[in-house]
This record gives structure tokens, C-alpha cells and sequence, in this order.
């Protein structure tokens, strides 16, 4: 997976508002693992995930590995996976001026991004075709 994805049409906001990978606040050396997030997310229990942490933040014995998500509280996702023996994760110091952000990402998903609205509301397209009776 390339560090940045660039979406044609889309601000790479709108691009990370419609992604399902979150962004790690920090995860534990615990068994199950708990992964804290930015924000909310809709992860549901059984969901499988899997990490994209550069080498700078720790933790590297996530990196491939497809974990099931066991419970989901809030900002909190409890993984189905033993950490106690892993390296830390830890943001380095100080903070690069242009690094990758860790992420969790729910496995075999790929990224929603609704259709790029048509520069002639729509009757310039097949669809329009149909539903404007071919009329402009």
C-alpha cells in the first residue's frame, strides 16, 4: 500500500473524511491489544484489520497481520491479538515535518467516494439521456 492515494476530483480531505482507515493515537503492550483512534469510527465486532505503522513509531510486529476486532467502545478498539511481547508504540520526538500517519484499516476494504457530480446536472450522460428524454 502507497503511503498517499491521490483520488482525481476529490480534496484529499474529502478523500480522508471518506476512508474507513483511521488514524492510531496510541495502542498497548496488553492482552487483547487495544488501539486507540483520532475518532470514532463505524468498526463493528468481528470486523478484521489490519496496520499501516512506519518504522519510526514502534510496533513493527503488526505490520501484515490480519487481527479481528473483538469490541469497539467509543475512540477504543480491542484487537484479538496478544501485544505484551511487541515493541512499543510510541509518536517519535520530535514529529518530522512530513511523515505518514499510522493507521489502522479494515481488511480487503477499500475507500467509499461517491460520484463526482456532473458539470451539467446530469444531461450531458446517459442517464441524462433517459431521464430528460434526450432534452438539454
Amino acid at each position: 500500500m502507497s503511503s498517499i492515494e491521490y483520488y482525481p476530483g476529490y480534496s484529499q480531505t474529502q478523500v480522508g473524511m471518506n476512508l474507513t482507515w483511521q488514524v492510531i493515537a496510541s495502542i498497548t503492550q496488553a492482552n487483547p491489544m487495544v488501539v486507540t483512534i483520532e475518532n470514532n469510527s463505524n468498526y463493528n465486532p468481528g470486523m478484521m484489520v489490519t496496520f499501516n505503522i512506519p518504522p519510526s513509531f514502534g510496533m513493527q510486529q503488526l505490520k501484515g497481520r490480519v487481527i479481528q476486532v473483538i469490541n469497539v467502545s467509543g475512540t477504543e478498539v480491542t484487537c484479538n491479538v496478544n501485544s505484551t511481547n511487541f515493541n512499543s508504540f510510541a509518536y517519535p520526538s520530535p514529529i518530522p515535518s512530513s511523515f505518514t500517519q499510522p493507521t489502522i484499516i479494515p481488511y480487503s476494504s477499500g475507500p467509499y467516494l461517491p460520484p463526482l457530480p456532473l458539470p451539467f446536472g446530469n444531461q450531458d450522460s446517459f442517464e441524462g439521456a433517459i431521464y430528460n428524454g434526450g432534452e438539454i
